[in-house]
């Protein structure tokens, strides 16, 4: 069996070695030639799979270590039999703790706040509800906007306690944060289901975030609202043509990272366990063939935080909850080499995304700090130890 892999999937020899030749080549270079006489082809969300690539090749089966799947032509690897697997909900948690890392950076800086805020969470996937649990668990009131979900659990009373909402009340939230995977011809389709008209709407101070994927938003549209009229608090981790990003887009949104939300060694290990799994049931295989050589656990980061004191007041609660927060995960120092990339373009965006790969969840770090109860409570909900 012969196996062409993207070569940074994590892990991918360990799992796959054993079961024939394999080529590890990088992602965003694989080509027809490349695949010709492959039975399998592994691959992450930057390189598209379609008869263009596939055509007139042998290969039997496609796995992506990605949630997503709109950067493969599902109806073409249907129509030619090909078997497909991705790695949904793999990355949940690690797109939940962007989203909770980027509110966490502007409190930090003073210009925004959770306190009596409203959210709509539009997609309600893994990711979507991941989030929803988590924020509704930290005492915040949230909507969901996914019609979809919206009338299965009408159908069967699948989530009886989840406020259910229209895209046009969800525009009425202080914060909309975006999780819909990107369909263009079907109902609810949700390429630029944010065009000019929708993005024209929004409040100021509404706090924006899409961690989905960029053409969810008519990223044009957002750049014009935003030069006439910067009032909007943008935390933007997917673009339109990534790599090739707007750089004007890029100068006016208030956080700018380059499709990182779902990076982290535990999403990494979830996805490439989960892609194992499924070539192993696809072919037949035993699992016992092979032992996958798994990454020495790192210990966990102990992170002293001593300048950390509250008043007791609400605000500053809240302060030293972000301050915790940001010490896991600094989406200020991504946001900075993001723009002082500006002139390398796609170089400097694949550049960051590959210092990525060993970042962290919240669950590796240890806090050592003097906490309220409430921020203990908080951040163990997180999944940080506390000493």
């Amino acid at each position: 069996m012969k196996i062409v892999a993207d070569e940074n999937i994590v892990a991918v020899a360990d799992y796959f070695r054993a079961h024939g030749e394999l080529r590890l080549l990088p992602g965003r270079s694989i080509r027809a030639e490349d695949v010709r006489d492959a039975d399998v082809l592994l691959v992450r969300s930057i390189t598209p799979v379609n008869e263009a690539l596939l055509g007139g090749s042998r290969v039997r089966f496609v796995a992506t270590a990605t949630s997503g799947t709109d950067h493969i032509d599902r109806d073409y690897l249907q129509r030619a039999q090909i078997g497909l697997a991705s790695a949904g909900g793999s990355n949940a948690n690690a797109v939940v703790e962007y989203c909770l890392a980027g509110m966490a950076e502007l409190i930090c800086r003073g210009i925004f706040t959770l306190q009596g805020r409203s959210v709509a969470i539009i997609g309600f996937g893994h990711v979507g509800s991941a989030l929803y649990r988590r924020l509704t668990g930290l005492g915040l009131d949230c909507r969901v906007c996914d019609p979809f979900v919206e009338a299965r659990s009408r159908a069967s009373g699948e989530y009886p306690d989840v406020s259910f909402c229209t895209l046009e009340q969800a525009m009425q939230a202080a914060i909309i944060s975006l999780h819909t995977p990107l369909t263009r011809d079907a109902e609810h389709a949700t390429w630029h289901l944010f065009d000019e008209a929708r993005i024209d709407a929004l409040a100021p101070g509404t706090l924006f975030i899409n961690a989905a994927r960029g053409a969810v938003v008519d990223n044009a549209a957002l750049q014009r609202r935003l030069a006439a009229r910067n009032d909007l608090l943008t935390l933007w981790d997917v673009w339109e043509n990534e790599p090739d990003i707007s750089q004007a887009l890029l100068q006016e949104v208030v956080l700018a990272t380059p499709h990182i939300a779902g990076y982290s060694v535990e999403a990494k290990r979830n996805a490439s366990e989960m892609n194992y799994q499924s070539f192993l049931q696809y072919f037949g295989l035993n699992n016992a063939a092979v032992e996958p050589a798994a990454d020495n656990p790192l210990p966990s980061a102990r992170v002293h935080l001593p300048q950390l004191h509250s008043d007791g007041s609400a605000a500053q609660e809240e302060r030293v909850f972000a301050e915790c927060v940001r010490a896991a995960f600094d989406i200020a120092v991504i946001d900075g080499q993001l723009r002082s990339g500006v002139g390398q373009g796609a170089r400097a965006f694949d550049d960051i995304r590959r210092q990525m790969a060993g970042r962290r969840e919240f669950s590796h770090y240890v806090l050592e700090a003097e906490l309220s109860v409430d921020n203990r409570r908080r951040l163990q909900a997180l999944g940080f130890t506390l000493t």
